[in-house]
């Protein structure tokens, strides 16, 4: 039995897949052409509790992708959207609103594939001389740098192979993964190089 299809895709996996920065992403949310979504415990609009994943506005989370100089690690937000509805709905309750991250915040995966298909972002083997590589190390390792990055390291080498099998799992275009050997013996000179620096 196989799994279901992905249903959502977080801001980091997505610039990874498409090579942009978050920044990016969060312009085009906020230009209609991606939806923010994230989940939230149960807050008041009025009178309505709201629970769950809902849409949040990336107009109103800016702060967080700055171009230039240091982002925002996190901010509020004061209005949220149900998913399926086009109306949004002030918080009231708590009166401050809610403190979003930007790993709070997710892509629907439907959607993601859609702007991919739409723009012919598919990726596709190099037009060089030779067979293409059939497992995506580069994409691979900047999964890494950017994982390490903003979550630091692992604390285990079986932790980041574990990572790194399971990105291959859900980026793999025809669902092939390497053999844990295999990523072991590409993983492990990363790992040392990143325990020598600690």
């Amino acid at each position: 039995m196989s799994l279901p299809p992905r249903v959502f895709y977080s801001l980091t996996e997505t610039s990874a897949r498409w090579g942009c920065a978050a920044a990016d992403l969060a312009g085009w949310a906020a230009a209609d052409h991606l939806t923010l979504v994230t989940s939230i415990a149960s807050v008041i609009c009025g009178k309505q509790p709201l629970a769950g994943i809902v849409v949040v506005s990336a107009a109103d989370m800016m702060r967080m992708f700055r171009r230039h100089g240091p982002s925002d690690e996190e901010c509020r937000i004061y209005r949220i959207r149900p998913q399926g509805s086009a109306e949004w709905q002030y918080i009231t309750e708590p009166a401050d609103g809610v403190v979003i991250k930007i790993t709070d915040l997710m892509l629907l995966a439907e959607e993601v594939q859609k702007f991919e298909d739409d723009r012919d972002l598919l990726r596709r083997p190099a037009g060089s001389a030779g067979s293409a590589p059939r497992y995506d190390w580069e994409g691979m390792t900047i999964m890494l740098f950017r994982r390490v990055n903003e979550q630091g390291v692992p604390a285990t080498q079986a932790e980041l192979i574990a990572e790194v099998q399971d990105w291959f799992a859900q980026n793999s275009p025809n669902g092939e993964i390497p053999e844990e050997s295999t990523t072991r013996k590409k993983v492990a000179p990363i790992w040392r190089a990143l325990r020598e620096r600690e």
